[in-house]
């Protein structure tokens, strides 16, 4: 044979053997010694099915992993986010589902797959980690280029087989039924059928002691000794918007949108807003060791500082300083030998940090933890709120107030913010349900801005009513600005006086006008200058004796409700 065909042949082999290195197999299950399901629904997001199905969930004090297409998530995005806010996983099924015969080269299917990508990123600053493919045909790809994405394949181990129009509910119920198994992937679709088939699956499993988790959840589980930091079994705290990013958790306080917003516009820093001020996360485990693993990530890094509590009480802090990272990595040593603790990790108030992973003792897990349902308290305002002047989060007076109140806190305050609108549409809008709030806000409209004090009033006034709109029934705590060195605007001349006065009119307006919630609460008589740090920023035990005192306040308050 001629020396040249015999190399070219030869050529051709490595090639194929290249390209049957790189085929993808999608993962169909999970090992794992948790009964433990992950129920995928494929394309979505539907109006007419998506809400139901989370509600079952919810129902089941389950998760799930929704496997949307990118058309139907364009026309429904406040539902895709509403996904996310419910704590279900959003999964890439493509921009347009199409069929196998119209996408006939690879670069074709990565254009439906990386146009998904780009747009959700876009939409609601969320990466998908999982691809599912359309009909589950991955022919016109390998694992390298859904790697370059960094997604991962995902098929099913049990097959509901619903996707067709009036598949019998017998049938669907059967399938799922006789197929799961710990750590099995159930692949359904959104249809009214498989719905109707859920309301008869989900009671029957979890009365076998199953529970429903997310794809990623499931994965998590594979390893009992080193945790991921989306395992069903950690809780986090004081962010409304957080999701996993290339295998890290990540906690924003604030929409995505309102992120992206001009600064003119929305009134304070967005890079001052990347901080993790009350946030906190928790888990349980009898572990004697546990290590912590966080990744300093982009936003106004000032020294990390967490505050590290065990069965509720403060243990330590783990501090770092401004140039450590970008891994950062503590041990913890139970005090309570032999027996399982509950561990709370308060984080940063002047960094922004995500969680990487947990790590355990060889032999041990995480434990359920039974969870109390305690009233959402939501703080805003400024740096003051925010915790400048204090090392770390729970040193500031929100959380002092929250453990004071056994409140769940959600601090969403931004060192320099002003009083913004925009923040009150996004507390609209994002929580479903607020019990108390706290605003201090003022000082940077006063001394930074310098604008008028009848133009603060207004800008309250406009704030109060957003907030109304929908939580007419929260008690609100409008705080007048606390004490301060700086007695007169450098710019417009004003005395923080006049501001006190304003917020107290505004105040009173809205009680006049039959608002029975709303409480004015005279920061300058809970507060003194020996609280101050610098000219208006409290230091740590004057934030302390803050939250106490204005705890003292609201509970007067609720007592006599005026």
């Amino acid at each position: 044979m001629n020396k040249r065909v015999i190399i070219s042949i030869g050529i051709f082999l490595l090639a194929a053997l290249s390209v049957m290195s790189q085929t993808i197999e999608p993962l169909q299950s999970v090992k794992t010694k948790q009964k433990l399901l992950a129920f995928t629904f494929d394309d979505g997001p539907n109006p007419q099915t998506t809400a139901e199905i989370m509600n079952l969930f919810e129902k089941a004090e389950g998760k799930a992993t929704f496997f949307t297409i990118g058309k139907n998530l364009s026309k429904h995005t406040a539902l895709a986010k509403e996904v996310l806010q419910r704590g279900h996983e959003i999964g890439n099924h493509s921009m347009t589902h199409k069929r196998p015969l119209e996408t006939t080269t690879e670069d074709e299917s990565m254009l439906e797959i990386k146009g998904f990508q780009e747009m959700i990123q876009k939409e609601l600053g969320y990466s998908p980690s999982l691809y599912r493919a359309p009909f589950l045909k991955y022919d016109m790809l390998n694992s390298d280029s859904l790697e370059s994405l960094g997604l991962k394949a995902v098929n099913a181990s049990v097959y509901a087989r619903d996707a067709k129009k009036d598949v019998p509910v017998e049938g669907i119920v059967k399938r799922i039924m006789e197929g799961v198994h710990s750590g099995a992937i159930v692949l359904c679709h959104e249809r009214q059928h498989t719905i109707k088939a859920l309301k008869q699956v989900l009671p029957q499993l979890k009365s076998e002691g199953y529970q429903f988790v997310t794809v990623s959840q499931l994965l998590s589980s594979g390893e009992e000794n080193s945790i991921a930091a989306n395992h069903p079994l950690i809780e986090i705290k004081g962010s409304k918007y957080h999701y996993i990013k290339n295998g890290v958790m990540v906690f924003p306080r604030h929409s995505a949108s309102l992120l992206a917003m001009s600064k003119t516009k929305s009134k304070f820093s967005p890079v001052k807003a990347q901080t993790n001020t009350g946030v906190i996360v928790s888990f349980k485990t009898a572990s004697p060791k546990v290590k912590i693993n966080f990744k300093v990530l982009e936003g106004d890094n000032r020294g990390p500082v967490f505050g590290i509590y065990q069965n509720k009480e403060f243990v330590k802090v783990a501090k770092f300083g401004k140039k450590d990272g970008p891994l950062l990595s503590f041990d913890i040593e139970s005090a309570h030998k032999a027996k399982e603790v509950s561990y709370e990790i308060s984080l940063p108030n002047w960094s922004n940090v995500g969680l990487v992973n947990i790590e355990l003792e060889e032999g041990h897990h995480l434990e359920e933890i039974k969870s109390e349902e305690k009233p959402v308290y939501v703080a805003y305002g400024n740096s003051i709120t925010h915790g400048t002047g204090q090392q770390a989060s729970h040193q500031s007076y929100p959380f002092i107030l929250s453990r004071e109140m056994n409140w769940d806190l959600y601090n969403l305050a931004v060192g320099g913010g002003k009083t913004s609108v925009p923040m009150a549409e996004m507390i609209r809008d994002d929580f479903s349900h607020i019990d108390y709030m706290t605003i201090l806000i003022g000082y940077n409209d006063y001394n930074g801005e310098g604008i008028s004090a009848k133009a603060y009033s207004k800008r309250l006034e406009n704030f109060l009513k957003t907030l109304r709109e929908k939580h007419s029934l929260t008690k609100l705590f409008c705080i007048t600005p606390t004490h301060t060195k700086t007695l007169r605007s450098k710019k417009s001349g004003e005395s923080i006086g006049e501001f006190r006065k304003s917020m107290t009119q505004v105040v009173k307006e809205f009680q006049q006008n039959g608002d029975q919630n709303i409480f004015l609460i005279r920061g300058e008589e809970i507060s003194k200058l020996e609280d101050l740090k610098d000219a208006v920023h409290f230091n740590v035990e004057g934030a302390k004796s803050f939250g106490e005192k204005l705890s003292i306040e609201l509970k007067k308050r609720l007592a006599t409700n005026n």
